[in-house]
């Protein structure tokens, strides 16, 4: 009686961590200026873990079949996105994917790797250019 008391402890304990959805959505508008709607790509990712990175929320989405992307890996500052669903920002012409999410839909402070979203959270990918 313990024994199963202590496994279905156990089993709603490790379904409780995976209980994280972040919604995911992309502008493909060069330097559209805009936050909000219309989207590109609007994507829900769930059952994520609550420790969840904004990159493995969009490692989820690609095995899912939701989206694509492309990026290169830094071995100080983790990955750094160069394309969303085929869109390549060209480094040439100064172009990146800028991340904004919270409450107020800012610039992240950090890349993907380290980004942890909130349940619940949009965040965006952005087209745009620097300099």
């Amino acid at each position: 009686m313990i024994r199963t008391a202590i496994l279905v402890t156990a089993l709603l304990l490790a379904l409780s961590f995976a209980d994280k959805d972040v919604n995911i959505v992309a502008i493909y508008q060069l330097n559209s200026g805009r936050t909000g709607p219309p989207y590109d790509m609007d994507i829900t990712v769930t059952g994520l873990d609550d420790s969840a990175t904004l990159e493995d929320a969009i490692k989820k989405a690609k095995s899912d079949g939701m989206l694509t992307y492309d990026g290169t890996v830094h071995s100080q500052w983790g990955l750094y996105v160069t394309a969303i669903n085929g869109r390549y920002a060209d480094s040439a012409q100064k172009q990146y994917w800028q991340i904004l999410g919270g409450g107020d839909m800012s610039p992240l402070q950090l890349g993907a790797t380290s980004y942890v979203p909130a349940d619940g959270e949009q965040v965006l990918f952005r087209l745009i250019t620097w300099g």
